[in-house]
């Protein structure tokens, strides 16, 4: 059939678009004119210029299209321009399920981010039912909760959109802060990587990208309108992935625990140094406060619903690692 993709440039939505092509759909995608496209148009992407904060643009990239995936976002750590978080992740999406509802579109999956969920409360994974915690959240997941909170008024209003909770994507694509476990890794084998944060113990939920892009494609066959589901892979301490990328690593190398304090006293002088001369900082305060805390994820309802499976860390570590080598980077 015919498909609508937004973000079909991005890291989780270049492998999914290249997945439906390869399922014989007709798949059109909005990019702007100077993103990179051209492994998309080979693999027969039809590509659109566009822009999330033009609407006609969107509706023509959607026309005649009877299912739509919403990937696109601003996924940064920081940008001088704050507002720029809103304009896309929030009325980008609007946008985007205005031209939906306009059109009659059969079914929108619009992609959120697990990070606008809580920390694990008593050592209990979390699951899409959890209460929010806005003061945990950075810029970008903030203005991604905006997005979905627009998301489900729309599927309140009978559009049939599901809602995606991915956890800590990583795997092959971009090697930048979108990708950071990747860039963590390569670092890592690059020896350039020199630290675990805070005592080793935080916890976050990694999956590797071609999972998720499966649960995606997934969640538009076997979702419920209205609902949520989480797509994570396997929870995992600091300590645990630098050991599992360890084993992977032709020279293993030697690490140092950084206490939070001292990490937030850099991110802090980094953050003023942003504000003074609007230069990017390295590590954000907001990025420092998670780190402590236990970010375990729950996918149970996907799995039960949606017969959504996600490999082992240690095998997509393994992947990860043989993509950098393969490609050069190590």
């Amino acid at each position: 059939m015919k498909i609508f993709i937004t973000g079909a440039t991005g890291f989780i939505g270049k492998h999914l678009a290249l997945r439906l092509v390869a399922e014989g759909h007709r798949v059109q995608a909005l990019a702007r004119p100077s993103a990179d496209t051209a492994e998309l148009r080979r693999a027969g992407v039809k590509v659109f210029p566009g822009d999330l904060l033009d609407p006609h643009s969107i509706l023509e990239a959607m026309r005649d299209c009877r299912q739509v995936y919403h990937l696109a976002g601003f996924a940064r750590a920081w940008h001088k321009q704050r507002a720029t978080f809103h304009r896309i992740n929030a009325i980008g999406t609007k946008h985007v399920l205005d031209a939906a509802s306009r059109l009659g579109v059969v079914k929108t999956v619009a992609v959120s981010t697990a990070g606008v969920l809580p920390p694990a409360r008593d050592g209990n994974p979390v699951t899409e039912t959890a209460m929010r915690r806005p003061e945990l959240y950075t810029e970008y997941e903030r203005t991604k909760n905006e997005g979905e909170e627009i998301a489900a008024k729309y599927a309140s209003r009978g559009l049939p959109v599901v809602i995606i909770y991915p956890t800590k994507v990583f795997g092959p694509g971009p090697v930048d802060e979108s990708n950071s476990a990747t860039l963590m890794i390569r670092n890592y084998l690059r020896g350039t990587w020199k630290i675990i944060p805070g005592n080793g113990k935080g916890i976050m939920d990694y999956v590797y990208v071609e999972d998720v892009a499966e649960g995606i494609r997934l969640a538009m066959e076997k979702g419920r309108p209205g609902e949520r589901y989480l797509l994570g892979g396997e929870n995992v301490s600091y300590e645990r992935f630098f050991e599992v990328v360890s084993r992977h690593a032709s020279s293993p190398h030697r690490l140092f625990k950084l206490p939070v304090p001292l990490i937030m006293g850099v991110a802090l002088f980094e953050a003023a140094k942003a504000r003074i001369l609007g230069l990017k900082p390295l590590i954000t305060p907001e990025w420092v406060r998670k780190i402590p805390h236990n970010w375990s994820k729950n996918s149970e309802k996907a799995k039960q619903e949606l017969g959504y499976q996600a490999r082992s860390f240690d095998d997509a570590v393994a992947l990860t690692v043989a993509w950098l080598q393969q490609s050069g980077q190590v």
